[in-house]
């Protein structure tokens, strides 16, 4: 059976919450570096940090580490996610910086669910087993 199906249904049945909290949108959301390993986590603790931000007309961006970058998402049945072409900043940054960047816009780029579970917004993505986390505020 396909791995990604079973994620799906498993979160279905779960009762998982949908992102129709007006405070889902517009707001910062920072990657938890206690949920990362490697030059992710490096980024998610580095000074910028890497965030994201949704805006209720289908826009997305934030920092990733090192540049900024932006772009569009659409939403399907309030938790399957599909985002569009992403676009970023060119500035040059040091070591596992710009590595940690193209990690995570990979995984952005692949994002097929999104979950708000409490005050944690996790982002599925296709050919990871985990999520990314995400809290407001540092």
């Amino acid at each position: 059976m396909d791995k990604k199906f079973v994620m799906m249904a498993v979160l279905l049945l779960a009762g998982c919450q949908h992102p129709n909290d007006p405070g889902f949108y517009d707001a910062t959301w920072y990657l938890s570096g206690a949920t990362v390993e490697g030059p992710l986590k490096t980024a998610a603790n580095a000074t910028k940090g890497i965030t994201l931000n949704l805006t209720s007309d289908g826009k997305l961006s934030g920092v990733s580490g090192c540049n900024r970058y932006f772009g569009g998402y659409k939403l399907v049945n309030g938790a399957a996610i599909k985002v569009g072409n992403i676009g970023s900043t060119k500035m040059a940054c040091m070591g596992e910086l710009m590595q940690a960047e193209g990690l995570y816009l990979d995984r952005l780029g692949k994002a097929n669910w999104i979950e708000l579970d409490g005050d944690t917004l996790k982002l599925y993505s296709d050919g990871f087993e985990a999520p990314l986390r995400f809290r407001q505020g540092r």
